[in-house]
């Protein structure tokens, strides 16, 4: 099996479960994220091992307290978001990163601080995004599951990353940032801009017609216009990520696509921004 071949398969797969389990319940949301963020941080601790200054007992129990922290923090984000819980809990979660200071204070190490950063990091990079995705998916302080936000986020971002890729491979020839990511071209970021936007007013059409939603096609445009910047800046943030640790791939658990964080880097930025955006509008 090629290698296109696996991308496509992987890739219709992948679709497949994302879209199911964020249409199906409110529960199938919740296992869905709270697993990818899971096996995210997994990754996460596997590409910056060699960065932590620590032996390697301490390395493992880095990555089973932070994955730990991870599962409650988007817990918390989760139950708050669905008002199951007041929204004093919310304040907890700024409580994990710095629980990272206490126990880095019983661990002699030669660099404490280096190993609290990339520690912290994990829960700011993956856990608070991720959970951010449940305030897509409930009304403000209500208990209504509704995915039709989310669901048309991923679209757009699907759009932007597919045709960026394939505008920007055939007619790419201005570079947008050598330094951090060289084969990426303004020639891709505007055809995936362009077809994010056609996105809108298809998704915008398909809820009207099966009354999902009637909010006006502006939000959409802007929800993808904000997919399409954020997006793009969280390819770039993670390309700079793998710059750093010199690999290609954050992992290989999709085959032909990488990592679960190459898929979610974008989403990881345009997840929180757009959930601003919502909450401000009080759409």
């Amino acid at each position: 099996m090629n290698e296109l071949t696996k991308r496509i398969i992987t890739g219709i797969l992948f679709v497949i479960i994302l879209i199911g389990g964020v249409m199906w319940n409110e529960y199938s949301f919740m296992l869905l994220f709270g697993l990818l963020t899971i096996l995210s941080i997994n990754e996460y601790y596997n590409i910056t091992h060699d960065k932590f200054i620590a032996v390697e007992d301490w390395k493992t129990l880095y990555k089973f307290l932070s994955t730990i922290f991870g599962i409650v923090v988007f817990a918390i984000i989760f139950l708050v978001s669905s008002g199951k819980i007041p929204l004093i809990y919310l304040s907890l979660v700024a409580a994990f990163p710095l629980c990272w200071f206490v126990i880095e204070m019983y661990h002699e190490s030669e660099a404490p601080f280096t190993n609290v950063s990339y520690n912290s990091m994990a829960l700011f990079y993956i856990a608070v995004p991720f959970g951010a995705a449940s305030f897509l998916v409930f009304k403000q302080g209500g208990d209504i599951y509704d995915y039709k936000y989310l669901l048309a986020i991923l679209f757009f971002a699907w759009a932007n990353d597919s045709f960026a890729y394939l505008i920007g491979r055939t007619f790419g020839k201005h570079k947008l940032f050598p330094r951090i990511s060289p084969k990426k071209t303004w020639e891709g970021v505007f055809g995936g801009a362009f077809f994010s936007l056609i996105f809108a007013f298809l998704i915008n059409y398909l809820y009207l017609y099966y009354n999902i939603s009637d909010i006006g096609v502006l939000h959409y445009l802007a929800l993808s216009a904000i997919t399409v910047v954020t997006s793009t800046y969280g390819d770039l943030a993670e390309s700079m990520i793998k710059r750093n640790m010199n690999i290609k791939d954050s992992g290989h658990a999709l085959p032909g696509h990488g990592g679960f964080l190459d898929r979610f880097d974008g989403l990881i930025f345009s997840i929180p921004a757009c959930s601003l955006y919502i909450i401000a509008t009080g759409i």
